[in-house]
């Protein structure tokens, strides 16, 4: 049976990826770092979408005529009609928006997962299940908002390779959590794997 790991701990050890983690130290860390993820993105979604409103109300000040705004008692909608460049958030936003929240992601994941796996008589490998479709998505799904922003129509093969990498990277994340629920393998021999 492994030691437990304090909730801070976990902090200290984010290159430690050899030993072993039971469930009752993983679960409580995995929920502080959800809630530190989601907090991170959040702000950074906000000021992204901010900056985009932001930018339609310029563009309905300067063409009155191609927009339509509408407002009333907790309401405010900005239609633009077209497609007028500058609207969207630009794809090295989108880009850096993602590389930020999921690199994030991993490096306060890695180390506990690799642990809680071993504890489990699983290789650290298993963890890696998710990331090729997370990657994907993370670089085509730039690459399908700045083809809105384009003069032709929105590039739907694109569109649909991303929604069914997301849906492989759902099913993958499910699997890997179900992995991680589990309970302790006795087996004394797995605490010296690396990965």
């Amino acid at each position: 049976m492994p030691a437990p790991i304090g909730l801070m701990e976990h902090f200290k050890r984010l290159a430690d990826f050899r030993g072993r983690e039971d469930r009752a130290s993983f679960w409580p860390y995995a929920g502080l770092v959800f809630a530190i993820l989601m907090v991170v993105a959040g702000t950074m979604f906000f000021r992204m979408m901010a900056g985009s409103m932001r930018a339609m109300r310029v563009y309905s000040a300067r063409h009155p005529d191609e927009v339509i705004v509408s407002s009333g008692p907790g309401q405010y909608s900005i239609s633009v009609h077209g497609n007028p460049p500058g609207i969207m958030p630009p794809a090295s936003a989108l880009a850096t928006y993602l590389g930020v929240t999921f690199g994030l992601a991993i490096l306060l994941y890695a180390a506990a997962v690799v642990r809680r796996l071993h504890d489990r008589g699983k290789s650290g490998l298993w963890g890696l299940m998710p990331l090729p479709f997370i990657l994907y998505s993370s670089i085509q799904m730039p690459r399908f908002f700045g083809s809105i922003g384009s003069n032709g129509p929105p590039d739907m093969t694109l569109f649909f390779s991303v929604f069914l990498s997301n849906l492989f990277y759902i099913a993958t994340l499910v699997a890997l959590v179900v992995l991680l629920a589990g309970g302790s393998d006795a087996q004394p021999d797995r605490d010296d794997r690396e990965i």
